[in-house]
């Protein structure tokens, strides 16, 4: 099937089906995490970005591919989630400047289209690295440039570009080490690559129905405070564990009955347990189909429309009363923090920080979570907590689109925060804050522990699916079968001479009698540290520490 140019409703199908196509293939991109970690969420990210980013396509008839990409770059822009997504918006962005003005695509116009959204994106980050979703942008649009002036028919030189795409994506383990060490390739390039190929499919005249296409859609997003009430589409947090003889592969038969009740699911089978969180209307569908695969053995399901209600009702009423934390959210500081876990959102609201998005890992907030929640301050200065890593572009991103007075502290973990409000002093100025926050980011090691998800070797350590890993800064610092063993050696090798504090806060699956029992490992091991004990309620990490 031959095509001369692209026009408006080709161009929206094209973004359709690929994104169609990431969406079925996001685990695929999750599993390239380079870390053996049961939280890799690129694929996740950049799907819920895409959804976004097609919402608007369904609204409305298009008559030009400039409004066509203008409504790409806006849905994307606003629905971006971690460094992946926000790179792919701005890639994105670039491609709608290309399209600006035009009615169709032909194929010289669509190489150039390309370049505009490679040189977008690159300039969008502050430190391009190499051997990411950027250089796989960068050289097909090189590759497109080449190709320019030769008038190729649309089909064969998508063809052309795909291919590019592929070869440079076998090619990042080359250039990025860390990636060589992981055995994978770059989880960002092969989402943009999957998108690409639903775009080609299109141009080829294999179209999906619109009735397959919007079934495709990805899992909703986090819930946020601002959400109404009456917005919660499933209204029961149901968990439970289920002891069971059946193996790993029969026991994907209950995580597929299962997840078609709802959203927000995690399942984890380890040995002869299964651990489920899913939110659902029937929590008894859920625990019957539960009790085909093996006996209970802790249930809990809440309303989380009562719950949210209550959570509504009483931050009013914090507002309305005065001195009700440390830092009041007042007409002058106001403060936006992400959290993941009921422990770690309770201390932060004792923090003063009242602006809370629930999130993380594995849950990115979007630019527009940050953007509600920042409409919603009102305070004359924000100051911005994102505590992952992947998730402070977009934050950045927010505090771009906005025009109030934002301040972004680019903490990477929860307990960064945590250290960051307590140096916040209400007579000094916002810069003034702002530096004394930053300043103290570099006084906090965090050490995360977690299990691996798949056997691997990274810096000489051989990893087993399932064994313990401790996480810290970035950097596995032990693997091990003894999940205290591995606590200890990690902080041995995380602990400077200076450390003299250490916070444990443990998470939704351990006890309280267990982090205490570890906490009294851990003082007898190293008595010149302060050792406190806290509930996080994190999800897939057992514990997240601070050591100052």
């Amino acid at each position: 099937m031959e095509h001369k140019t692209i026009n408006a409703q080709m161009l929206a199908k094209m973004f359709k089906q690929g994104t169609y196509e990431l969406n079925r293939n996001k685990e695929v991109v999750d599993a390239l995490n380079v870390f053996p970690v049961p939280d890799g969420d690129t694929g996740t990210n950049m799907s819920l970005t895409m959804n976004s980013a097609v919402e608007g396509l369904s609204k409305a008839d298009f008559e030009t591919v400039d409004e066509v990409a203008k409504s790409i770059s806006k849905g994307s822009l606003m629905g971006a989630r971690g460094n992946s997504g926000v790179i792919l918006s701005q890639i994105f962005r670039g491609f709608a400047k290309g399209c600006k003005g035009k009615k169709e695509l032909n194929s010289q116009e669509l190489c150039l289209a390309f370049k505009d959204a490679a040189d977008t994106a690159y300039s969008a980050v502050l430190k391009p690295v190499e051997g990411t979703i950027l250089t796989v942008i960068r050289e097909i649009a090189e590759k497109a440039i080449e190709y320019q002036e030769d008038s190729l028919d649309i089909v064969e030189l998508f063809e052309l570009l795909n291919k590019r795409g592929e070869e440079t994506l076998a090619r990042t383990p080359e250039m990025l080490p860390v990636l060589k060490q992981a055995d994978v390739v770059d989880a960002g390039g092969k989402g943009l690559l999957f998108i690409l190929k639903g775009c080609e499919d299109v141009l080829k005249g294999h179209e999906l129905s619109e009735e397959v296409l919007s079934k495709t859609a990805s899992a909703q997003s986090p819930a946020q405070s601002f959400l109404r009430t009456e917005d919660i589409e499933f209204g029961y947090c149901t968990e439970f564990i289920i002891e069971t003889n059946k193996t790993e592969s029969e026991g994907l038969g209950l995580k597929t009955a299962i997840e078609k009740l709802g959203d927000s699911m995690v399942f984890v089978q380890d040995d002869d347990l299964i651990k489920v969180h899913i939110h659902t209307n029937n929590p008894g569908v859920a625990l019957e189909e539960a009790l085909k695969y093996g006996a209970l053995k802790k249930i809990k399901i809440e309303n989380m429309r009562e719950q949210h209600s209550n959570i509504i009702e009483g931050a009013h009423a914090s507002y309305e009363q005065e001195n009700v934390s440390k830092i009041p959210y007042d007409e002058t500081f106001g403060f936006i923090g992400v959290s993941m876990g009921e422990g770690f959102s309770d201390i932060f609201k004792d923090l003063g920080i009242l602006g809370n998005i629930e999130g993380g890992q594995t849950m990115n907030p979007s630019t527009e979570d940050f953007m509600k929640m920042i409409e919603e301050c009102p305070s004359a200065h924000i100051f911005i907590f994102p505590n992952n890593s992947n998730i402070i572009m977009a934050a950045n991103q927010a505090k771009e689109l906005s025009e109030k007075d934002i301040w972004v502290i680019p903490t990477k973990t929860m307990p960064q925060c945590i250290t960051a409000m307590l140096e916040f002093d209400r007579e000094a100025s916002p810069a003034d804050n702002y530096e004394l926050m930053l300043e103290s980011l570099s006084s906090v090691k965090t050490i995360q522990i977690t299990y691996a998800v798949r056997n691997t070797t990274f810096n000489d350590m051989a990893i087993e699916k399932d064994d313990y890993l401790a996480v810290a800064d970035g950097e596995i610092k032990d693997v091990g079968k003894n999940q205290s063993e591995v606590v200890l050696n990690a902080i041995e090798k995380t602990m400077t001479e200076d450390s003299e504090m250490l916070s444990i806060y443990y998470g939704a699956d351990v006890s309280e009698l267990d982090a205490n029992d570890l906490a009294e490992s851990i003082s007898n091991k190293f008595p010149n540290l302060e050792v406190d004990v806290f509930y996080g309620g994190q999800p897939v990490y057992y514990f997240v520490m601070s050591l100052e």
